[in-house]
């Protein structure tokens, strides 16, 4: 009881309220959290790994349509350079528990939160933001250029079961895979197979869900720890990644 009562006299006289007077008086958030989604642009590549993590699967990638000129962020994959589009991720927040998996294995830290805390709204529908309603300000982007494989997981190819039909290569994101000829022939000729840059790889499996005959699957490689930083991000520094180049 003693030690009750001191807790109380000093809390009560010499400590300021914890109470915060919302709305008049905003509350302060720490750099870790994790209330409105936000995408950055300028460095989302849309691979799609952020969907693939989310646990209540409440994100979702939708198909915008840009001009030929449009050239933000690191890279993108060539089938969405040739239909002059970008996929981007749109969240139900009715459906997100914000466990922060989504900006955690993020491979270019284009994901994030905001402070933003005034989500209530009167209708579930309304609760669906399209993805050009989080859309980072392109002005505020950093627009530094990371690559990390957080999954821990890179493509391996079958080659006597590739067909070489290049779709692998055209749904890359970060075009790590080259097509060159194969040791297998068709109509004479060789048939391409994928060659793959592993240190450009980001474990996002798109070729392995585009691929028609199941010659790639992902197996489990080991990955820097120190790549995870979204956590705690006041107690470790950010590691800069040279996988993308400065152009």
């Amino acid at each position: 009881m003693m030690f009750t009562l001191k807790q109380f006299i000093r809390s009560t006289l010499f400590r300021r309220p914890n109470t915060v007077l919302y709305p008049y008086e905003r509350p302060t958030f720490p750099e870790n959290v994790r209330n409105q989604h936000e995408i950055d642009w300028e460095k989302c590549i849309g691979c799609e790994i952020c969907r693939k993590v989310c646990p209540n699967e409440c994100i979702y990638f939708e198909f915008v349509d840009v001009g030929a000129d449009y050239q933000p962020g690191p890279l993108r994959s060539e089938m969405d350079t040739i239909k002059k589009q970008v996929r981007r991720p749109a969240v139900d927040v009715g459906h997100c528990l914000f466990c922060g998996d989504c900006e955690e294995f993020c491979p270019t830290d284009a994901y994030g939160f905001i402070d933003t805390i005034e989500l209530a709204d009167y209708a579930r529908e309304d609760l669906y933001y399209h993805a050009e309603e989080l859309m980072k300000a392109p002005e505020a982007s950093d627009k530094e250029k990371v690559l990390f494989n957080r999954l821990g997981e890179n493509p391996i190819l079958q080659v006597d079961v590739c067909i070489g039909c290049l779709r692998c290569a055209r749904e890359c994101p970060t075009l790590c895979m080259d097509m060159v000829p194969g040791p297998n022939e068709r109509r004479d000729k060789p048939v391409p197979i994928p060659d793959i840059d592993y240190s450009r790889c980001i474990g996002c499996a798109q070729c392995v869900d585009v691929c028609p005959v199941n010659c790639l699957h992902m197996e489990d490689v080991t990955i820097d720890d120190a790549f995870f930083y979204h956590v705690n991000p006041q107690e470790l520094t950010p590691i800069v990644s040279t996988l993308v180049q400065e152009e």
